[in-house]
């Protein structure tokens, strides 16, 4: 995927990151999803989080070169609040959002975070996705992101799922 290019997020790049959220909410409710569409998404991540979070330099975005457009984001930290303290080296990713119009985008970012990862010599990539997507949770399973248990916040009801990188 040489015509894009994986960065972290610019402070500048915080409007298209919402707009790319918001285009994706929109695309959930037209094909019937259910992940970010079935809560108020900007009442857990409202755009002073993702604000936060591009300042802290755990938002990374993918981007097309010439004109650079953002056509995915990511957040990618090293500790995680939906998963239990444990003894494994792992990071973790949340907010995975791509423009339906650019086809390998997510998996493009996903393998970008691995690449990520083993810089910072983690041993395992972590996420937990919406129980009833049975879509998008075979998608991360086909990725090699197996399920590892469960979280529960409600309304949120997850699997959490993690990837050996080593």
């Amino acid at each position: 995927m040489e015509e894009w290019q994986f960065m972290q997020a610019l402070p500048q790049d915080l409007n298209a990151i919402l707009g790319l959220i918001r285009q994706r909410i929109a695309w959930m409710d037209q094909k019937g999803l259910e992940q970010w569409n079935k809560t108020d998404y900007f009442s857990a991540f409202p755009p002073e989080y993702f604000a936060q979070a591009i300042r802290e330099g755990h938002i990374y975005v993918l981007c097309t070169k010439e004109p650079r457009r953002v056509i995915g984001l990511i957040s990618l930290k090293e500790e995680d609040s939906y998963w239990p303290k444990d003894n494994k080296n792992c990071c973790y990713m949340h907010n995975l959002a791509t423009n339906a119009a650019f086809p390998g985008a997510g998996r493009a970012l996903l393998g970008h975070c691995e690449e990520q990862a083993r810089r910072w010599g983690k041993e395992y990539l972590r996420l937990d996705c919406q129980r009833d997507n049975n879509k998008l949770n075979q998608y991360y399973e086909n990725l090699g992101f197996m399920p590892v248990g469960t979280v529960e916040d409600a309304p949120y009801y997850g699997i959490r799922r993690e990837k050996k990188l080593r």
